[in-house]
């Protein structure tokens, strides 16, 4: 049985998708008396080949309770990326993981996994939860995120460090590319935990904090987990560039993880830069569970 919650963000996420595609892109005609931004609904019941009162109560959050085939034609239908289709059967009960997991709040980082990142020295790297908890880190990552050890409880999670922590806004460059990207990987990974109060501690503080924030989680965006490249302006070394990479992994208690690291690029100076900044750096790296 689906929750209010999740049935509200099946309703939501289906009507800004119909909203955005237009009858040109399947081949159907404006006309003149078209008022409807986008498709009508009946015109994507059609197309998913379910009726059109069925599909409006989707779109209504009336208790209904569609098959993994029936969002797999709605999604054919409204065209959605490989993302939005993982996100639709996920808001379904139809994912990767099922429901909500209180253990993810639970992730311990083993030791193994420490050392690892100890040995990357130039390399900032961080061990992250499912809502993008900092679990771990090694002490080049405390050159672009400060002294974590000094962060409390929710504070020490990766997104309320991009949108409330000013230190971010002032190094990251394209803060606000990135900024939109990772809102929309956390709404791909919130299909899994909507209905987990734990999770939404985390969403309600940036909604109450942040209106940027506010904004892009209302697009209802969602985007694949994918590697690239990050620049910073830090104070005291300047630009500095990595290549970046999402590895995921299995924590102390066999909870996935995430362990994202950053690599200087070549021909940049950042090795140098970094090498430089991290002579007579007193920060011992630690790991910290999560309750």
């Amino acid at each position: 049985m689906l929750s209010n919650d999740r049935r509200s963000e099946i309703a939501t996420f289906l009507r800004i998708r119909r909203a955005r595609l237009q009858p040109e892109q399947i081949g159907l005609p404006r006309g003149a008396r078209r008022r409807t931004p986008g498709l009508r609904r009946e015109e994507v019941a059609e197309l998913a080949g379910i009726s059109t009162e069925w599909y409006a109560w989707l779109e209504q959050t009336r208790d209904v309770h569609p098959s993994m085939d029936t969002l797999q034609r709605i999604a054919f239908a409204l065209k959605l990326e490989p993302a939005e289709q993982q996100h639709l059967l996920t808001l379904g009960g139809y994912g990767q993981e099922s429901g909500s997991h209180g253990s993810a709040r639970e992730a311990m980082v083993s030791p193994q996994l420490q050392r690892l990142m100890d040995q990357l020295e130039c390399c900032p790297a961080w061990i992250m939860g499912a809502r993008s908890d900092i679990l771990a880190w090694n002490r080049a990552a405390a050159v672009i995120h400060g002294n974590l050890h000094t962060m409390q409880g929710i504070e020490r999670n990766g997104i309320h460090q991009l949108f409330l922590n000013p230190r971010m806004r002032r190094t990251l460059v394209d803060w606000e590319a990135h900024a939109r990207d990772c809102v929309a990987k956390l709404r791909l990974t919130y299909a899994n935990y909507i209905d987990d109060p734990w999770f939404s501690e985390l969403i309600g503080l940036l909604c109450s904090r942040s209106p940027q924030f506010v904004e892009w989680w209302g697009e209802h965006n969602v985007r694949l987990p994918e590697d690239g490249v990050k620049a910073y302006e830090h104070p005291d070394a300047g630009r500095l560039v990595f290549d970046y990479a999402i590895l995921q992994v299995a924590g102390g208690n066999g909870v996935p993880l995430q362990l994202i690291t950053y690599v200087p690029t070549s021909d940049s100076g950042t090795q140098e830069k970094m090498e430089a900044l991290l002579v007579g750096f007193d920060h011992s790296p630690r790991s910290r569970r999560q309750g």
